[in-house]
């Protein structure tokens, strides 16, 4: 049980960190004060926690499938910007948005989507964590390349350390 909850807080935490930083003051709020980001950060843990209620509740769920389900969902949204940023200094903050909530939808869409293929769920078919992680990833790709690069510091630092990873070797 300690296990369960250790983990449960631990993404709840990161959602809620992910969707206060990076969508809430990132997009409506540049100049949030911390009380404001305190407040949002606890409202957001609030709506995962209820959508996360809310999916529970189904009957035919267990609790394996849930927390696949729940690990496709954040690998799909987190997995490839976290690689791609380790690898490529192209990406931007925007296609990093983007593609978290692409890889994100298109998991939601791949488990609760009505569609089949030969009579199979698609999740039935293909393990959800696939598409997503492919679309996240193309997301970030085309909208790095389509949109202007990010400030210059980010391009800079990222020079910096591969410089340093050089000296390393």
């Amino acid at each position: 049980m300690a296990a369960i909850m250790s983990t449960i807080s631990s993404q709840l935490l990161v959602t809620s960190s992910s969707l206060t930083g990076d969508f809430y003051q990132a997009f409506f709020r540049k100049e949030a004060s911390q009380k404001e980001l305190i407040t949002a950060g606890r409202v957001s843990v609030a709506l995962v926690a209820l959508v996360s209620i809310y999916l529970a509740y189904d009957r035919d769920s267990t609790i394996l499938n849930l927390v696949s389900n729940a690990w496709a969902g954040f690998g799909a949204a987190f997995g490839p910007v976290v690689l791609i940023s380790l690898f490529w200094k192209r990406m931007t903050r925007l296609s990093a948005i983007l593609g978290m909530l692409s890889g994100a939808i298109t998991v939601l869409i791949w488990i609760y989507a009505p569609l089949t293929i030969n009579g199979m769920a698609l999740s039935d078919w293909l393990y959800e964590i696939v598409p997503g992680f492919i679309v996240c990833s193309l997301t970030i790709i085309t909208f790095s390349l389509l949109g202007k690069q990010d400030d210059q510091l980010v391009s800079d630092t990222f020079d910096k350390v591969q410089h340093t990873l050089e000296q390393l070797d």
